[in-house]
């Protein structure tokens, strides 16, 4: 177990580092009991100029290395972080770590990012939402597993969390009647978090439960889920 950080504090820390990195599009994202690790997009602009490889020592990434010299030293989701810039591709890629915790992210250039790394038709203006509503959701998902384990007692419950995305079968008939200015803001998928039970009990998951008022059961039979709307996130809790 990583000191102070345990149980749903890895949420509250996950959820405050992913708006202190800078809110970047989140590629990928996992939670494996106390650890939170992501993949980001970095923004077009954030670094200013840009560089690209190959690099060598006399021709680094300055651009990259610069970004994360500004931030080293500087807290951030309570803790200091720790930056390593990779700089053996076409693109730098900067890795990020928070001292005394198991919360990690990797970002990459947009270059890195293709629309089927994604599961998307396409990439656009909707990235610069995902952050903020998978922030919401992180929150309210820690909010709720604290208060089963505060209610139904035992040990303290832990979750297993992944991020994906799904083609949005209902996405033709959601752009019709939109400004066409704005069809760019639509995400042309669904932003879903998969929750699975590392280890509760019954009243534990029964408690967890409640919270879930109107969730649909999906899934085959050997595969049942709870389907949950939280924001423009879909919630699937494994039964």
């Amino acid at each position: 177990m990583i000191p102070g950080v345990f149980g749903t504090e890895v949420l509250v820390t996950g959820k405050a580092f992913m708006a202190e990195i800078g809110a970047f599009f989140p590629v990928r994202l996992t939670v494996r009991g106390n650890e939170f690790e992501a993949v980001f997009m970095m923004r077009a602009g954030a670094l200013g100029h840009r560089t690209t490889g190959p690099y060598t020592p006399d021709r680094p990434p300055v651009d990259a290395m610069n970004w994360a010299q500004l931030r080293t030293g500087t807290g951030m989701a309570g803790r200091f972080p720790r930056f390593r810039v990779d700089a053996s591709g076409l693109w730098p890629r900067i890795h990020v770590e928070l001292l005394g915790t198991a919360v990690r992210g990797l970002i990459v250039m947009p270059e890195e990012v293709t629309a089927e790394a994604v599961n998307a038709p396409y990439l656009g203006e909707w990235q610069e939402q995902i952050s903020s509503s998978v922030r919401i959701a992180l929150e309210w998902i820690a909010g709720w597993v604290a208060s089963c384990h505060h209610q139904a007692g035992g040990a303290e419950p832990s979750i297993d969390l992944d991020l994906v995305y799904r083609p949005d079968e209902d996405y033709e008939t959601r752009l019709a009647g939109i400004d066409e200015r704005v069809r760019e803001l639509i995400p042309p998928v669904r932003t879903v978090l998969e929750l699975r039970w590392r280890s509760a009990t019954p009243d534990q998951r029964k408690a967890f439960t409640k919270y879930l008022k109107g969730a649909r059961t999906i899934g085959p039979r050997s595969d049942r889920r709870l389907s949950y709307r939280i924001g423009d996130v879909t919630l699937e809790v494994a039964l």
